[in-house]
């Protein structure tokens, strides 16, 4: 079964996770997911961010249900599916088509997931459950938790089969590394078969000393524990730009060499899971 030129295959579960904000995560996200799409994968985000800035930075501030446009409602998030009764089948809401890609939009109340998910039988998995009601759907799933080590970040990774961490060139982002990989270790207790499949080297400057230290030092720290990407460049100015107009860098600056370096991250994040782009 094919579909634009890709082979269908069962569905990959990716979860972009760093308990740091402002290391590229959601934007990366976004840029990663739209590039599968572009290639002709069926992808769906999740934005289980309350900040909900994956929502935000695709464009959709309103949606559309039943032939009306509205704000984005709690109902529409990942919320129904983690807190259902019991009984009740843990079905996500109809995603937003935008872009190319669906999305299940993110919502400030998402955070009320947060100190009712331990009072849930077996609550940790429940993204997990929902999401394999999607399998004949979907290539590939991304999901973006908030920048935390709490619960709603533990449900998105606990849901994953893959982890792909961005870290900023930075010595900060080498420190906050190595709380990331110890998070990990013990979210396998709930997951086995979660595997690390990429750090994603963000906010690279090659202008600087500093830039290129930190990299090299990712590469020879951490480079035994996941494939270190090629770097995505520090553009102060065009990534707030796409921000601005919920456009996906690749769709917005598609002459600019970041859709080269998105894509060139890209290949390597299917290299890494074992994906050959036909």
């Amino acid at each position: 079964m094919k579909s634009r030129g890709v082979t269908m295959f069962k569905m990959r579960v990716l979860t972009f996770f760093n308990h740091a904000g402002g290391v590229g995560k959601s934007s990366s996200v976004r840029d990663i997911g739209y590039t599968l799409a572009q290639r002709g994968y069926r992808v769906l985000l999740v934005d289980a961010d309350p900040q909900a800035n994956l929502t935000d930075w695709l464009g959709v501030r309103q949606i559309e249900r039943d032939g009306a446009v509205r704000e984005i409602e709690l109902e529409d998030t990942i919320y129904p599916s983690i807190l259902a009764d019991e009984d009740a089948e843990l079905a996500l809401p109809v995603p937003v088509r935008v872009h190319g890609l669906d999305l299940i939009p993110g919502h400030l109340d998402v955070a009320t997931i947060e100190p009712l998910l331990p009072g849930q039988l077996m609550g940790v998995l429940r993204l997990k459950e929902a999401l394999k009601l999607l399998e004949d759907r979907y290539d590939f799933v991304l999901i973006d938790p908030p920048p935390s080590l709490g619960q709603l970040s533990a449900l998105a990774v606990i849901a994953a089969q893959y982890v792909i961490v961005p870290v900023p060139a930075t010595g900060k982002g080498l420190k906050g590394l190595q709380t990331v990989t110890v998070m990990l270790n013990r979210f396998r207790k709930a997951n086995p078969f979660l595997r690390l499949a990429m750090i994603l080297v963000t906010q690279y400057n090659d202008t600087t000393n500093h830039s290129r230290e930190s990299l090299a030092q990712l590469r020879s720290q951490f480079g035994h524990l996941a494939p270190i990407s090629s770097p995505l460049t520090y553009r102060p100015a065009l990534y707030p730009d796409s921000q601005l107009h919920g456009s996906p860098l690749p769709e917005f600056a598609r002459r600019n060499p970041v859709t080269a370096e998105i894509s060139a991250v890209t290949d390597m994040l299917l290299e890494s899971i074992g994906i050959r782009n036909e």
